[in-house]
């Protein structure tokens, strides 16, 4: 299911080449997640990765703030082209994922917005938290955290641009 979201994600919001950087974020997120997954501490916790332009998110659920910690470093390790890894992992008692279907709404509305505001931006919706990725300008990025903090369901909205101009 999460990678449905991902691979949804990256090809309703792809980067436009002009903002290409010298990395293969596909290759990227496959040598994070296979990593994850045959990390035996971590191939039970929820865990999404996501590459753009070589900004590495975590995002998802773990048991522990050890695991959290075990996350960041496997990934550090699996790819070096990484440029900068961004650990959103949500520390929980119990894994949830009854939250799927209020995250696909969120999407769906992104989807009608987004591409107009600002085709560069990647979002990453994990239980109501929208995290922003990819290159944009500042007020771009205004734009877009503006137009997604007055949708439903939207828990909160969390920044991981690079800026550019």
């Amino acid at each position: 299911m999460k990678s449905f979201y991902a691979l949804l994600l990256v090809s309703v919001f792809s980067i436009p080449q002009a903002f290409a950087q010298a990395v293969n974020d596909e290759d990227i997120s496959n040598r994070v997640n296979q990593a994850i997954i045959n990390n035996d501490n971590l191939s039970s916790s929820d865990v999404l990765v996501v590459s753009i332009n070589g900004y590495v998110m975590l995002a998802g659920q773990v048991l522990s703030d050890d695991l959290k910690q075990e996350a960041s470093v496997t990934a550090a390790f699996a790819s070096m082209n990484i440029r900068r890894l961004i650990n959103e992992l949500e520390v929980v008692d119990a894994l949830d994922t009854s939250f799927a279907a209020s995250d696909q709404a969120i999407l769906d509305q992104i989807i009608d917005v987004i591409p107009e505001l600002s085709p560069a931006t990647m979002p990453v919706i994990h239980n109501g938290v929208v995290h922003l990725m990819g290159q944009v300008t500042r007020d771009e990025g205004s734009t877009v955290a503006n137009a997604i903090s007055r949708m439903d369901g939207v828990k909160n909205i969390r920044i991981s641009y690079e800026y550019i101009q």
